[in-house]
Protein backbone atom coordinates (compact mmCIF):
# COMPACT_ATOMS: atom_id res chain seq x y z
CA UNK A 1 0.00 0.00 0.00
CA UNK A 2 1.09 3.22 -1.20
CA UNK A 3 0.92 6.41 1.14
CA UNK A 4 0.51 9.50 -0.80
CA UNK A 5 1.77 12.38 1.25
CA UNK A 6 0.21 15.34 1.04
CA UNK A 7 1.51 18.87 2.01
CA UNK A 8 -0.06 20.27 4.95
CA UNK A 9 -1.44 23.56 3.67
CA UNK A 10 -3.73 24.23 6.42
CA UNK A 11 -1.12 24.78 9.22
CA UNK A 12 -2.27 27.22 11.82
CA UNK A 13 -5.61 27.86 9.86
CA UNK A 14 -7.15 27.16 13.57
CA UNK A 15 -5.19 30.14 15.07
CA UNK A 16 -6.60 32.49 12.81
CA UNK A 17 -10.28 31.33 13.08
CA UNK A 18 -9.41 31.29 16.54
CA UNK A 19 -8.24 35.06 16.53
CA UNK A 20 -11.12 36.26 14.62
CA UNK A 21 -13.78 35.09 16.55
CA UNK A 22 -12.08 36.69 19.58
CA UNK A 23 -11.93 39.66 17.79
CA UNK A 24 -15.72 39.29 16.63
CA UNK A 25 -16.87 38.33 20.14
CA UNK A 26 -14.77 41.02 21.63
CA UNK A 27 -16.33 43.69 19.47
CA UNK A 28 -19.91 42.48 20.13
CA UNK A 29 -18.86 42.36 23.80
CA UNK A 30 -17.45 46.04 24.33
CA UNK A 31 -20.85 47.41 22.03
CA UNK A 32 -22.94 45.53 24.40
CA UNK A 33 -20.88 47.20 27.14
CA UNK A 34 -21.41 50.72 25.61
CA UNK A 35 -25.35 49.90 25.10
CA UNK A 36 -26.13 48.74 28.56
CA UNK A 37 -23.99 51.78 30.11
CA UNK A 38 -26.64 53.99 28.21
CA UNK A 39 -29.54 52.01 28.89
CA UNK A 40 -28.60 52.12 32.63
CA UNK A 41 -28.03 55.71 32.28
CA UNK A 42 -31.60 56.46 30.71
CA UNK A 43 -33.25 54.66 33.22
CA UNK A 44 -31.65 56.30 36.25
CA UNK A 45 -32.54 59.55 34.30
CA UNK A 46 -36.60 58.72 33.97
CA UNK A 47 -36.52 57.34 37.70
CA UNK A 48 -34.75 60.53 38.58
CA UNK A 49 -37.40 62.40 36.69
CA UNK A 50 -40.06 60.93 38.10
CA UNK A 51 -39.24 62.29 41.74
CA UNK A 52 -38.60 64.99 40.71
CA UNK A 53 -42.13 65.24 39.80
CA UNK A 54 -42.91 63.82 43.40
CA UNK A 55 -40.77 66.83 45.21
CA UNK A 56 -42.71 69.15 42.88
CA UNK A 57 -46.01 67.49 43.81
CA UNK A 58 -44.69 67.60 47.59
CA UNK A 59 -44.17 72.04 47.13
CA UNK A 60 -47.61 72.18 45.84
CA UNK A 61 -49.37 70.23 48.81
CA UNK A 62 -47.47 72.44 51.16
CA UNK A 63 -48.62 75.35 49.10
CA UNK A 64 -52.20 74.28 49.52
CA UNK A 65 -51.88 73.93 53.16
CA UNK A 66 -50.20 77.45 53.64
CA UNK A 67 -52.93 78.76 51.03
CA UNK A 68 -56.05 77.46 53.73
CA UNK A 69 -54.69 79.50 57.15
CA UNK A 70 -53.23 82.50 54.94
CA UNK A 71 -55.10 82.97 52.15
CA UNK A 72 -56.10 86.16 53.31
CA UNK A 73 -52.50 87.76 53.05
CA UNK A 74 -52.49 88.97 49.39
CA UNK A 75 -53.18 90.65 46.42
CA UNK A 76 -54.35 89.93 43.33
CA UNK A 77 -50.61 89.93 41.04
CA UNK A 78 -48.50 90.07 43.80
CA UNK A 79 -46.07 86.88 45.01
CA UNK A 80 -48.05 85.61 48.07
CA UNK A 81 -45.43 83.25 49.36
CA UNK A 82 -42.60 81.37 48.86
CA UNK A 83 -41.87 77.66 49.88
CA UNK A 84 -38.65 76.33 49.36
CA UNK A 85 -36.07 73.34 50.72
CA UNK A 86 -32.97 71.77 49.80
CA UNK A 87 -34.27 68.65 51.79
CA UNK A 88 -37.17 67.64 49.59
CA UNK A 89 -39.23 64.74 51.06
CA UNK A 90 -36.79 63.74 53.61
CA UNK A 91 -38.15 66.53 55.98
CA UNK A 92 -41.42 64.25 56.02
CA UNK A 93 -40.61 61.44 57.42
CA UNK A 94 -42.36 58.53 55.95
CA UNK A 95 -41.30 56.32 57.19
CA UNK A 96 -38.28 55.20 54.38
CA UNK A 97 -35.70 53.19 54.87
CA UNK A 98 -31.98 54.28 54.80
CA UNK A 99 -31.23 54.05 51.15
CA UNK A 100 -34.67 55.94 50.27
CA UNK A 101 -34.21 58.79 52.64
CA UNK A 102 -31.04 59.63 51.61
CA UNK A 103 -32.23 60.13 47.64
CA UNK A 104 -35.00 61.80 49.24
CA UNK A 105 -32.73 64.25 51.08
CA UNK A 106 -30.98 65.25 47.92
CA UNK A 107 -33.71 66.85 45.98
CA UNK A 108 -35.11 69.63 46.75
CA UNK A 109 -38.33 71.87 45.39
CA UNK A 110 -39.04 75.28 45.58
CA UNK A 111 -42.51 76.59 44.52
CA UNK A 112 -44.26 80.37 44.98
CA UNK A 113 -47.44 81.14 45.37
CA UNK A 114 -48.94 83.97 43.17
CA UNK A 115 -53.13 85.47 43.55
CA UNK A 116 -54.33 86.16 39.70
CA UNK A 117 -58.11 86.62 40.11
CA UNK A 118 -60.80 87.36 42.56
CA UNK A 119 -64.64 86.74 40.96
CA UNK A 120 -67.91 87.59 43.12
CA UNK A 121 -70.00 85.23 43.69
CA UNK A 122 -73.75 85.32 44.76
CA UNK A 123 -74.55 82.98 47.43
CA UNK A 124 -77.97 82.15 46.36
CA UNK A 125 -79.14 84.23 43.70
CA UNK A 126 -79.19 87.94 42.47
CA UNK A 127 -80.96 90.96 44.19
CA UNK A 128 -82.75 90.76 47.55
CA UNK A 129 -83.77 87.72 49.75
CA UNK A 130 -87.13 88.06 49.97
CA UNK A 131 -88.75 85.91 52.65
CA UNK A 132 -91.79 85.91 54.42
CA UNK A 133 -91.44 88.12 57.39
CA UNK A 134 -90.96 92.09 56.14
CA UNK A 135 -87.15 92.64 55.91
CA UNK A 136 -85.82 92.53 52.74
CA UNK A 137 -81.95 92.07 52.48
CA UNK A 138 -79.53 91.98 49.93
CA UNK A 139 -77.89 88.86 49.38
CA UNK A 140 -74.32 88.33 50.58
CA UNK A 141 -71.67 88.22 48.23
CA UNK A 142 -68.70 85.91 48.76
CA UNK A 143 -65.56 85.59 46.11
CA UNK A 144 -63.90 83.17 44.96
CA UNK A 145 -59.99 84.00 44.85
CA UNK A 146 -57.53 82.12 42.26
CA UNK A 147 -54.08 81.11 43.09
CA UNK A 148 -51.16 79.92 40.83
CA UNK A 149 -48.95 77.79 42.14
CA UNK A 150 -45.15 77.70 40.36
CA UNK A 151 -43.21 74.55 41.71
CA UNK A 152 -40.18 73.00 40.97
CA UNK A 153 -38.55 69.48 41.86
CA UNK A 154 -34.86 69.56 41.68
CA UNK A 155 -31.54 67.48 42.28
CA UNK A 156 -29.64 69.55 45.12
CA UNK A 157 -26.28 70.83 43.72
CA UNK A 158 -27.56 69.42 40.14
CA UNK A 159 -29.55 71.13 36.78
CA UNK A 160 -32.46 68.98 36.46
CA UNK A 161 -35.85 69.28 37.04
CA UNK A 162 -39.51 68.83 36.62
CA UNK A 163 -41.65 72.08 36.95
CA UNK A 164 -45.73 71.81 36.97
CA UNK A 165 -47.99 74.64 37.11
CA UNK A 166 -51.27 74.37 39.23
CA UNK A 167 -53.83 76.58 39.42
CA UNK A 168 -56.06 76.50 42.95
CA UNK A 169 -59.09 78.30 43.79
CA UNK A 170 -60.39 79.12 47.04
CA UNK A 171 -64.15 80.13 48.00
CA UNK A 172 -64.09 82.98 51.12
Amino acid sequence: MNYIKQQNTRKGFIIVVTLVLTLVMTTMGIGLYYSSIQAAKEVNSNTDKRTYLFSAESCITEAINWLEKNNTRCSVGSICHTISTNKGMGKWDIGEDTKRKKQMESQGYKCEIQKIKVKALNAGGEGFNVGQDDNYESETTINKHYFKINSNGFNVGGNDKTSLETIVSIIY
